[in-house]
Formats: structure tokens, sequence, C-alpha cells
């Protein structure tokens, strides 16, 4: 049977207490117990309660004992015997003692609130109860009599009071011991008995049975970790210790790994009535948790200062009610203040007098609504100059919600700004100039028109009159065959070369002069409408738009046995009139300028460059001299061999179109390989571009 070194429990007790199972086997006693029972420990440890206290079990008094334990283990709760005949055996088998007694039986419960054993607290009454009966027998007065029996009832009476209320209060504190949060344990004498352990000891230990045991028996791992040694030092000093943050390594007896955990705690020496230490109180908390967190914030915070210290920007922090108490060293090399000088509101005296009022009140907003901040100010260099500085900073909150710090950050913006000046400053000085060429277009284009009206009426004339003498020249040259055949000495050589040559030269000459002047002006005039069309967006299926163009060119492709290839091509979203026209414009040139002495290859590709969209239309025909990339862009301009009709304008009219659908084009060449018109377009062509 496992003994239980009860004794240490309530060696300080003068009333006698023993220990039961739910067996009726004696555990444990106090020395008091011992006394009034004239018994040996060893003589009562593991016996039956009845074998060791025998007595007839038909007598009123076992019966009475035995009917409160088993009320006690049935109920569960505490039973009370206001008196009770019990003899005790006489040392050295000298017979039986005649004992009175007032009992209290107290069921105890583990952490689990299984009942597991049962306190007997005993007072010896003999005394009371033999002057009653001597008061009754000795023929006192009846008033002496009922004085002593009223006193000695009164007593016993009292005596059963006090055992109810010890017992309640014991319960009560057996209680608040199990359920404390902290872990508790009791210690007793200089082996460091268990004699008792509430539920959060236990599970920091990890095991249930060591109540009776040592320390060392108990937790054998914590001896060479020098526990036992501060036990010892204060059994032997009376002196209580006081552990923070202790770490320990516990084998939990399931065979589980072993756990570190990190304990604050308190050896508290007990002292018995001669002020000895006779036992150790141990109460502490696991901050095991607690160690690991304020540990990985310290982490935490050492990262965050390193990271701080690392950047080329300068890095504050405050406290929840705005105290700044942390810059980083970039701060102190920018503004090159003494460390600490610029805590507390300090900061403020940094700003440029302009911007102090106005900063105060942004960041006191702030504070007092949690917004993050956001301002730009002035702040004294090192060297004296107020630079422009972007100052930030965001609120760290709990997980209840409340600001706990504010981490802000200052970036130098001083070239910024300045650059933003002249960005705006250039900006108004572009709106200007795109004013003044927006005027000057319209005056082209209203120019253009003119010109062309006013060429076109003389010209108009001019066809008319060609075609007078075309009809002229028909009968000049009937009459001068009638006259050739019936006369042709009539007929003088000046007369047959002006016939002949000179005249039909010279109306042909007129005529063709006329058909490409026409041509011209019609050129012009469609430049000076495109220039006026507003443009309609639309999604544009590139893949389609280029297949109708490989149709129209298909009749001169299969003349100069050429191929168009169409390879993946991104869609836009664009003007579909415009984007018809630059493409048709490309591919036609390129089919125009083809290299007849090989066959011929056309290739249109595209590439998604995000915002914009890049097209290449590549052949292998002539090529283009280098020092005509620009000119061929410019109106009225060719290139190379004038062996081609055209009349210049058609890349001048796609570099237009490009520009108005806000894009570029360029073109690389090398002369007797072939040529690529690169052609960059936005993906989605906003109305602004149309003003370009």
């Amino acid at each position: 049977m496992k003994t239980i070194n009860f004794e240490a429990l309530f060696s300080a007790s003068p009333n006698p207490y023993v220990l039961l199972d739910l067996s009726l086997n004696i555990v444990g006693m106090n020395d008091a117990y011992l006394q009034v029972t004239m018994r040996e420990r060893d003589d009562l440890i593991g016996r039956n309660m009845f074998d060791a206290f025998p007595s007839d079990p038909d007598s009123p008094s076992h019966r009475q004992l035995r009917n409160s334990f088993e009320k006690v283990i049935r109920e569960k709760i505490a039973d009370h015997l206001p008196l009770i005949e019990y003899a005790i055996p006489l040392p050295n088998g000298q017979g039986f003692e005649e004992r009175f007694w007032s009992a209290t039986h107290t069921p105890l419960f583990n952490h689990a609130g299984e009942m597991t054993f049962i306190l007997q607290h005993t007072v010896d009454v003999t005394e009371l109860q033999r002057l009653r009966v001597l008061a009754r027998t000795s023929g006192l007065s009846t008033g002496a009599s009922v004085l002593i029996e009223t006193g000695m009832l009164r007593r016993a009476q009292a005596v059963q009071e006090a055992n109810q209320v010890l017992t309640e209060e014991r319960q009560h504190l057996r209680g608040l011991f199990e359920q404390a949060p902290g872990f508790m344990a009791a210690l007793s004498g200089p082996d460091h008995v268990f004699t008792m352990a509430n539920a959060a000891y236990l599970r920091l230990v990890g095991r249930e049975d060591i109540v009776g045991k040592t320390v060392r028996e108990a937790l054998p791992e914590v001896v060479d970790q020098g526990f036992t040694t501060l036990l010892d030092r204060v059994h032997q000093s009376g002196q209580p210790f006081v552990g923070r943050s202790i770490r320990i390594v516990l084998a939990p007896s399931s065979g589980g790994a072993p756990e570190e955990r990190f304990l604050d705690f308190v050896y508290q020496p007990i002292f018995d009535p001669d002020s000895k230490v006779s036992g150790i109180f141990v109460q502490g908390h696991d901050v095991t948790e607690q160690k690991r967190n304020e540990e990985a914030l310290h982490e935490s915070e050492e990262r965050f200062r390193v990271i701080a210290n690392s950047i080329d920007q300068m890095i504050w922090a405050t406290q929840p009610n705005g105290f700044h108490d942390y810059y980083n060293q970039r701060w102190y090399e920018y503004t090159g203040v003494p460390e600490g000088t610029t805590d507390g509101e300090g900061w403020n005296g940094m700003f440029h007098p302009e911007d102090q009022e106005k900063a105060w009140g942004v960041w006191r907003q702030c504070l007092e609504t949690g917004e993050p901040y956001h301002i730009e100010y002035r702040l004294r260099h090192r060297s004296g100059e107020y630079r422009w500085v972007l100052g930030q900073a965001q609120p760290l909150r709990d997980d209840k919600g409340r600001i706990v710090r504010w981490y802000g950050s200052c970036t130098d913006i001083h070239d910024l700004k300045q650059a933003q000046e002249e960005t705006r400053r250039l900006a108004s000085m572009l709106a200007e100039r795109v004013a003044e060429l927006d005027e000057a277009n319209e005056e082209i284009q209203r120019f253009a028109y003119i010109v062309s009206h006013d060429l076109r009426a003389p010209l108009v004339n001019v066809m008319g009159f060609t075609s007078e003498l075309e009809a002229a020249q028909a009968e000049v040259e009937r009459f001068y065959r009638n006259v050739l055949g019936k006369d042709p000495q009539l007929v003088t050589p000046e007369v047959r070369t002006a016939v002949e040559t000179d005249l039909p030269e010279a109306i042909r000459f007129i005529r063709s002069s006329t058909v490409k002047m026409d041509k011209l002006i019609n050129a012009i005039l469609k430049l000076s409408r495109e220039g006026r069309r507003v443009l309609m967006p639309e999604p544009l299926s590139m893949r389609q738009l280029l297949e109708a163009q490989r149709q129209s060119v298909a009749h001169q492709l299969q003349e100069r046995r050429a191929e168009l290839v169409i390879d993946a091509v991104p869609d836009i979203t664009s003007d579909r009139l415009a984007v018809e026209q630059v493409f048709g414009n490309l591919i036609e040139n390129a089919v125009k300028y083809l290299d007849p002495a090989r066959l011929g290859r056309i290739e249109v590709r595209g590439r998604d460059l995000g915002g914009n969209v890049r097209y290449e239309i590549q052949d292998n025909g002539r090529g283009i001299d280098p020092k005509d990339f620009e000119r061929i862009f410019d109106l009225f301009r060719r290139s190379g061999a004038q062996d081609q009709q055209g009349e210049g304008i058609g890349l001048a009219h796609v570099r237009a179109l490009v520009r108005r659908l806000g894009g570029t084009i360029n073109v690389s060449s090398r002369p007797g390989q072939g040529s690529t018109f690169t052609v960059v377009l936005p993906k989605y062509i906003s109305m602004p571009s149309e003003a370009a």
C-alpha cells in the first residue's frame, strides 16, 4: 500500500488526525493521533481501522462508527459524531481503556473530483463524559449536576461546532488550493516530501503520483538542475527564494520528449511552533509563453533597429500619446543634432518656422483620430539648409484595436520637389507651345484647304482646255491626213513635225501634268480632312484587320511572287479608319518596293508592352538608304529610284495618323536587304491623345 507522509501535513496541529482510504485502511496520521491512541505509527499504517482498533461488531459504538464511514463513502459529504464511546487497547497487551470521542469524518477528493480518502478528526471528550457521570452519581445537588452536565454538553457542542467550522474551512481552502491558477505544492521535512500538490502543479510536471514522495524520487530530472540544492538552502536558512523566469527541463512520466519551461516561483519556508522550518511551500506561475513572446519581441525590435539603421530613410517611433522616443541613425546623420535632443516634442523645432504650426495640427489630428499621418514640410538639414521632406506614419494596434505605437518615416523629396517645379514650368511652357502649334496647325489646315481649292480652279480650266485641244488635234490630224493624201507637196517638214510630233507630245504632257496635279490636290485635301476628323475608338481585332489588308493587295502579291505572313498580333482599342490607313499604306509600300530579283516576303508581327503595343512590318525589298530614314516621312519627299508612282504623301500621312493615335513610328533598313517599319500604339487610345 502506498504510504503518505501525512504527519508532515498536520504535524503542527494539536488535534488528532488520521487518513483512511476507501477500504478504511489507515494510510497516515499525525503525532497527536498517536499520543491520544497510545500507539506506534508502524503498528497502524496499512491496517484496517477496525482491525487496528477492534470492537464488538454488534456493539452500538462499532455500528455508529461504521455507519458514519459508510455514509461518507455513499453520500460523499462530511459526517459528525458528537459523542461516541470507543475503547482503545493499552500498550503491551494490558487490556483496553474506555474512551469517549467527538469525531468528524471528511471526504477528500483528487483534482479530477474523485473521492480518494477519508480524513478523521477526533477530539477526546472522555474527561467531559466522566464529569457528567460523576455529577449524576456523586449525590451532588441537582443544580450542581445540571451545571456540570450543561457545561459538559456545552463543551461537547462547542467541540462539535469547532470541528464543523474547521472542516468547512479546510474544504474551502482545499478548493482554493486546487483551483488556484498558479501551481502550488507543499513539501515536508528535510527530504522535501510532497504532502500536497494542486492540479496546476501536476499538469506542469506531467505526473499524478507524487504525494508522499520526495522531490528526488518524484522529479529526478530536476536534481542536476540545482532545484534540490535551492530547497536545501531554504530549509536550512529559513529564507525564502524568489526566482524569475527560471529555466527548467521536465521529463513527463508518459515518456514524451523533455520540455523546456520558464517559471516564476517562490520557495517559502514553513515554520513549526518552535520556529523551526518544518517544510516548504512552493507557489508560482509558468511564464514560458511570456518568456518566448517580450524574447520574440526583443528579437523583432533588434531586427527593426538593424533594418531601420540600414536604409537610406529617417525612421522614428512614438508612444501612443505621440511622445517621440526613437529615431534611427539616419535621422541624426541627416539633421546633425545630438542623440536624444529631438525626443518628446523637440522634433517640431527642426521644421521651418512656416511649417511648424501646420505639422503640429496634422499630427494632433492623427493622434486623436488614429488616421495615418501624411504631410510635406521643410526640415533643417545638418548644412543649415531647409529641405523638403515627406513625413508619413502608421499606428500599430493591439488585438483590441488600441494604438500601442506609431511608426513613421521621413523621406527627403527636395530634389523631387525641385524637379516637380521644373516640370511644372516646362509643362506650362509646353502647353503654351502646344497651343501655338495647334493654332499654327489650324492655319496650315486652312491654308492647305484654301490652296487646294485655289489650285483646283485653274486646274479645272487647264483640264477643260486640254480636252478642247485634244478634240482640235483630232480635227487637225484628219485635215492633215486628207491634204497629205491628195497633195503631199502641200505638207512642209515643219507642218509634218508639228502635227505628228510636237502637238501630240504637248497635249500628252499637259494631260499627265494635270492628272498629277489633280492627284496631288486630292491628297492635300485628304490630309486636311484627316487632320480635322474626330477619332472614334473601338475594340479592333488586328488579325482580321490585317487579313483584310492582305486581301486588298493579293493581286499585287501574286504578280510579284510574294507572300504576306501575319504572326501573332495583339488587339487594341483605337480608331479603325486611322489604323487601316496606317497599315494599308505600310503594306502597300512594302509590296510596291519589293526586289523583283527574288521571292518577296512581308511579315507583320506584334508584341504586348503593357500599356502599349509594338507592331513591326518587315520586308526583304530594295531597302532604304540610312540618310533617308527621316526624309521619307516628310511631305512630298521620296527615296531611291523614282520608278514607282507616288506623290510623296503616303508616309507623311502615316506619321501624322500615328501621332494622332498617341503613338510613334520609325524605320530601320539596309539597302538591298529590306526594311522594317516599327509602329508603337497605345493599347487603349485616350481622347487627350487626339490633341497631339
